[in-house]
């Protein structure tokens, strides 16, 4: 059973960035998958995206987390519970803009990834956050909040990019 929720969860961790991948392309940007190092920064993928405006090179980190179950939701946010550790590598002053993706996938596996001819599907979605700004961790968790109006999709990628070619900072909101 144990080495069952182990292969789960890497087929779950690859799907996600097959997710970030498949959407970062469809805006014209790259995505590169960190190697350990960057990843024990808390960085999982670097995106690069040409800029319209005032920046004309637009790199993106970025940490990928995913979920089976059904998220805990209020007040149209999503609530993820994070280590002290961990909050801390996100929220590290950087010159890069920081992201973090929270992927949710169906409970049941089976329903992760269908396919014909015609079409693939990954099922769910992804959300992300700014984590710039947030309140600092007291204690040894901190739960972060996730707009679910932030769904991660070409659309809101491409708005976020907009933004940052304008010097526009990303922030958490609360």
């Amino acid at each position: 059973m144990e080495n069952n929720k182990i292969e789960l969860n890497k087929i779950q961790s690859n799907l996600s960035f097959s997710y970030l991948h498949a959407v970062v392309s469809r805006a014209g940007g790259i995505c590169e998958q960190t190697n350990r190092d960057a990843d024990n920064m808390g960085i999982d993928a670097r995106l690069t995206f040409s800029g319209k405006k005032k920046i004309k090179i637009i790199d993106i980190n970025v940490q990928l987390k995913s979920i089976r179950q059904k998220p805990i939701i209020v007040d149209n946010k999503i609530h993820y519970s994070l280590t002290a550790k961990q909050f801390d590598k996100y929220t590290q002053k950087s010159t890069t803009p920081f992201l973090f993706i929270l992927f949710h996938v169906p409970d049941n596996p089976k329903d992760w990834l269908s396919l014909s001819e015609n079409e693939l599907i990954l099922k769910k979605c992804s959300y992300w956050t700014s984590l710039t700004g947030a309140p600092p961790c007291e204690g040894n968790s901190t739960t972060i909040f996730i707009p679910t109006k932030n769904l991660f999709s070409v659309e809101q990628l491409q708005t976020l990019i907009n933004k940052l070619s304008e010097e526009k900072e990303l922030r958490y909101e609360s």
